[in-house]
């Protein structure tokens, strides 16, 4: 089969969950025998280029905002329709459902192919929102739809009836590379978390959680990862001045994902405190690396962590709570270790790629199955 894939990042840019997520996926659907076609964002300060590999061709020309773009989204159109009738083009596969859902749907018209949309995280807990005009539109179009967590599947079926054609993909992480650390000191005590620090994550928590944490002299704090912008990174580091904590917190910035596995060996356990997620890829990583989580209830992060069993979950915004379940895995190293294990033996069992990558598979062969309803 023959898939067009558009993605707002992929491999080599790592700068959120969906980069990860579509490059362990396209690697998969290569070694299955099928052939891709990527249309992603264009890379920081560099210019347009089509990269060709075996079955896979890379071209940054994703529209960002398809909707207000008319002329890019013809410029796109051509393009797409010279290589389908150079190598016909089976489905269009979309991750998120704004802007790359909303362009798959225009773009597997022209085709005449059928469109799955993969709904992530923000498309529907925010964008649902903020436009939902056109995330109805998606939804609508789409001929199947994923979701990685069962709550984004039930807050999008409240604004758009779609659970017919919808499939719930939970994300994965391959446990023979996120592993424990072989070992790790008692002291100091590293309370981590990772990826890009920004509101929905929960900062205006999180800084005020470290603060309450480092007030213990054997703790400290590991962030692997960097704020969004120069506003983010400016409000961290005053916080971090004004509280005077910077000779207990480290801030990793920017990590290739092979370099989150040694972060994350570092940690004895991991903290998110967010108020949006879809299925957190940085909540997998640790469990799979087996440290216990300490977790608010966001969206498909209750779908993950088993609260007393493998970390605990507290309200959203719930500061006290996060700061005295923190305390008393810190206090505790057995208790630690327990929750740690029963965590990776829980990705292990519910969240493996090879899972992943055949319920994808088997919701691209029914859409191909559709296809008449399209053509």
């Amino acid at each position: 089969m023959h898939i067009g894939l558009l993605t707002p990042s992929f491999p080599p840019m790592v700068d959120g969950g969906v980069a990860i997520a579509t490059g362990r996926l396209a690697q998969a659907l290569l070694r299955r025998g099928h052939t891709l076609t990527v249309v992603t964002s264009l890379p920081p300060a560099q210019q347009k280029a089509e990269v060709v590999h075996d079955r896979l061709l890379l071209s940054s020309q994703l529209v960002a905002d398809p909707a207000h773009a008319p002329s890019a989204v013809a410029a796109l159109q051509q393009w797409l329709q010279a290589r389908h009738q150079a190598c016909p083009i089976d489905l269009l596969l979309a991750y998120f459902l704004y802007p790359a859902g909303y362009l798959a749907t225009i773009l597997g018209e022209s085709l005449g192919v059928p469109v799955v949309c993969s709904c992530r995280g923000n498309d529907v807990t925010k964008d649902l929102f903020i436009t939902p005009e056109l995330i109805a539109t998606v939804l609508e179009r789409s001929t199947r739809l994923i979701f990685v967590s069962a709550s984004l599947l039930h807050m999008a079926d409240t604004l758009v009836p779609c659970r017919a054609k919808a499939t719930v993909v939970a994300n994965a992480v391959d446990s023979t590379v996120f592993t424990p650390a072989l070992s790790r000191p008692l002291t100091p005590v590293v309370v981590g978390t990772s990826g890009l620090m920004r509101w929905k994550k929960g900062v205006d928590v999180f800084l005020p959680l470290v603060q309450r944490l480092c007030t213990t002299p054997s703790v400290r704090i590991l962030l692997a990862g960097y704020g969004l912008d120069a506003a983010m990174e400016a409000h961290i580091a005053d916080f971090l001045a004004a509280h005077d904590l910077h000779r207990q917190v480290e801030i990793t910035g920017p990590l290739l994902h092979p370099q989150m596995v040694h972060a994350l060996q570092r940690m004895h356990l991991y903290v998110s405190t967010s108020y949006q997620e879809g299925m957190p890829n940085g909540v997998l990583e640790a469990m799979a690396c087996g440290l216990p989580v300490v977790a608010t209830d966001a969206d498909g992060t209750p779908e993950l962590v088993q609260d007393g069993v493998t970390g605990y979950l507290c309200p959203m915004g719930d500061l006290a709570m996060l700061a005295t379940r923190c305390r008393a895995l810190i206090a505790h190293p057995a208790l630690r270790q327990r929750m740690g294990q029963a965590g990776r033996q829980r990705v292990q069992q519910l969240f493996r790629p090879e899972q992943e990558a055949a319920a994808l598979e088997a919701v691209l062969h029914q859409a191909w199955a559709d296809r008449r309803t399209v053509c």
